[in-house]
């Protein structure tokens, strides 16, 4: 083998290995039940690896992304969570909380961006994409789609944000809301599905603005 050879193949490699899915809204393969292993190598695929190399790279991936994905439910510290889910591919900005019992994406992590100043409550479900069976294709898209949560947003408890929607900037979503689309900056969100009930003065100082606490 050439060393031009031998130099494709270690860059095709490390692409692979880094997952090289734009993080843009796409569509994905239906899901349909099929052995594991056929299981295993159409989700390879979908991800960008390649050959048997890839498959046990995909393996070895997956495998730690689900253990990582467990401990950041229980850890005890946000700070271990937020460590936990950045080695899982989510992009997380700085001054962030993420509570316990958050669920990240478990397929496509790396398609969740949470900027500075974020604080994501407890028992929230952060969702990047939607897979039906194969049955309801002509009803239903299966598609993959970033969710950014913009500088200063708040997540209360139990809210489920689905894919493709961006909180804006400043924003609260209250509690047990079903986010299905984007929220407007500086707006307080309640509801299923959620729906923006009032604007935030950001004109308050130190932050020394009314929100009924009931509502969220």
């Amino acid at each position: 083998m050439t060393n031009i050879s031998k130099k494709k193949q270690s860059t095709e490699t490390t692409k692979n290995m880094d997952d090289m899915r734009p993080i843009k809204r796409q569509a994905i393969d239906y899901h349909y039940e099929e052995t594991f292993l056929q299981a295993l190598r159409r989700s390879a695929a979908e991800h960008g690896y390649k050959g048997i190399w890839g498959l046990i790279c995909f393996s070895v991936r997956k495998t730690l992304d689900y253990l990582y994905q467990m401990a950041a439910l229980y850890a005890p510290y946000t700070g271990i969570r937020i460590w936990l889910h950045r080695k899982r591919g989510v992009k997380i900005g700085k001054n962030v909380h993420i509570g316990p019992q958050v669920w990240l994406d478990d397929i496509f992590p790396k398609f969740i961006i949470i900027e500075d100043g974020v604080a994501i409550s407890g028992q929230n479900f952060i969702l990047t994409h939607v897979k039906p069976f194969i049955y309801h294709k002509n009803f239903i898209e299966s598609y993959v789609a970033p969710v950014i949560i913009k500088k200063n947003a708040w997540v209360a408890i139990g809210v489920t944000v689905l894919p493709g929607v961006t909180i804006g900037e400043g924003a609260i979503i209250a509690a047990g809301a079903v986010v299905t689309k984007d929220i407007p900056p500086n707006t307080l969100a309640a509801g299923v599905p959620a729906k923006v009930i009032r604007q935030l003065n950001t004109d308050a100082i130190d932050g020394q603005q009314e929100v009924n606490s009931e509502a969220i």
